[in-house]
């Protein structure tokens, strides 16, 4: 029986070289990423000079993560209905993206009520 290659250190060192690329492509692909990226930055500066408690960095690094985890699946998601679709306009896949859109406005907006809570009230 071969050996799963897996739980190899070069097939770990791989599958983290495929994540990153994947970070890469998002980053690339989407433009709104970039807007996010952005934001990222700026409230994790805003996080260090203001000196935040434990919880606020966790309510800070959750509202981070659940745009990006949303913007992320978003992305699949889109990508696997243009596949599905060919190109060709399909009303079902049309709500299923503005779903997934809604989502991500969703966890933005939440997340943009977490950093006015934490930083301003």
């Amino acid at each position: 029986m071969k050996p799963n290659n897996s739980v190899t250190i070069s097939g770990r060192l791989a599958s983290i070289g495929y994540a990153l690329n994947g970070w890469r492509l998002l980053l690339k692909r989407e433009p709104n990423t970039r807007l996010h990226l952005a934001a990222t930055i700026v409230v994790l500066a805003a996080a260090v000079l203001t000196g935040l408690s434990k919880t606020e960095w966790l309510a800070i690094v959750f509202a981070i993560a659940m745009v990006w985890l949303a913007e992320g699946f978003n992305t699949c998601i889109e990508l696997f209905c243009d596949l599905y679709c060919g190109g060709q306009y399909n009303r079902a896949v049309g709500i299923v993206k503005d779903i997934a859109a809604g989502v991500v406005l969703l966890a933005s907006v939440a997340s943009l009520a977490i950093g006015i809570i934490v930083f301003f009230l």
